[in-house]
């Protein structure tokens, strides 16, 4: 594994360790709430996040077969804060398995699957790493506010 396969894999699972304990530290009964102006729960986020990074990564990079429902991942689901947690974990051992396998020949490469734009795969992993992040501080604010 190249070092940036190495210095990836490290980052997404350092910020997906964060959501973990985002999502552990915030009171159960506070996971599907909003506050005005906010259109996003944090339970609606993780989904995404999970959905998102399971598509892109998973099934884009890793052949997992992983069939994303986008619309889904936007309603809230109602599940509990264990099981929310439980899906990043699994998401975790994905990328993974997915990082472990990357070679730096399909990282220089185009992205394998239908995208909006042309990018190489390095290129669109920093894309969907600042997109985890993204909503890792949204999530973070609002459990914050919430909590508060």
């Amino acid at each position: 594994m190249d070092t940036l396969t190495q210095d990836l894999q490290s980052l997404f699972e350092r910020d997906l360790k964060r959501l973990i304990k985002n999502l552990e530290d915030l009171p159960e009964d506070l996971l599907w709430e909003t506050r005005e102006g906010i259109t996003n729960s944090c339970g609606v986020l993780v989904q995404h996040l999970v959905g998102n990074l399971n598509y892109f990564v998973g099934a884009g990079l890793g052949d997992t077969g992983f069939k994303r429902n986008r619309e889904k991942e936007f309603q809230p689901s109602h599940l509990s804060k264990e099981e929310l947690i439980e899906y990043v974990r699994e998401l975790l051992e994905t990328l993974d398995l997915v990082f472990n396998n990357l070679e730096s020949e399909e990282l220089a490469g185009d992205y394998p699957m239908n995208i909006p734009f042309d990018h190489s795969t390095q290129k669109f992993l920093v894309h969907l790493y600042g997109h985890l992040n993204y909503h890792l501080g949204q999530i973070n604010y609002l459990r914050r506010m919430l909590s508060a």
